[in-house]
């Protein structure tokens, strides 16, 4: 009767296997962070060392101090305001941009992005000081990785596509 309920007992062990782990995903995953695209409007000229540019600041309350000393903030553009032969429509790239193209001679547009804890902003400039004003069909997005995140060196060298991938994020 022992040897019955030692085989049962066995039986029933084994067929109550736990199932297999799946892959982890990337660390601090459900922490990271994006805007929505956003279009600037208006831009405000400015002129810094003689150099016109216009910027705009977008209140951005989750880039705080700690995400600034310890974390990433990825800002792409897609510059949706240019001729199609000089920027194709709907690319996508991580900021800083320069595009040169040639407009009565070779001249450069650049793109940044300076953030501050709770602001981002987006800032433009021609190396020409061609520009009195500045298309508004141009988008820009944020993504947040925190601190903590051993993914956060490696994917600020992804490709947009990659990292939201990467994170879940709706392109």
């Amino acid at each position: 009767m022992h040897l019955i309920g030692a085989l049962a007992l066995g039986l029933a062990i084994v067929g109550c296997k736990k199932g297999d782990t799946g892959p982890a995903g990337p660390a601090g995953t459900a922490n990271v962070i994006y805007s929505e695209w956003f279009t600037p409007n208006p831009y405000i000229k400015d002129t810094v060392f003689g150099i016109w540019g216009f910027k705009y600041n977008k209140a951005a309350p989750a880039i705080t101090q700690q995400v600034l000393d310890s974390g990433s903030v990825l800002t792409y553009g897609k510059l949706l305001g240019y001729n199609p032969s000089v920027w194709p429509a709907n690319t996508v790239q991580q900021m800083p941009i320069e595009i040169t193209y040639n407009q009565g001679g070779v001249t450069t547009d650049t793109w940044s992005a300076r953030l501050s804890p709770g602001n981002l902003q987006i800032r433009f400039v021609n190396d020409r000081n061609i520009y009195t004003s500045i298309a508004t069909q141009h988008q820009f997005r944020y993504i947040i990785i925190p601190g903590g995140n051993k993914a956060g060196a490696r994917v600020a060298r992804q490709s947009y596509e990659e990292v939201c991938r990467t994170y879940g994020i709706p392109e």
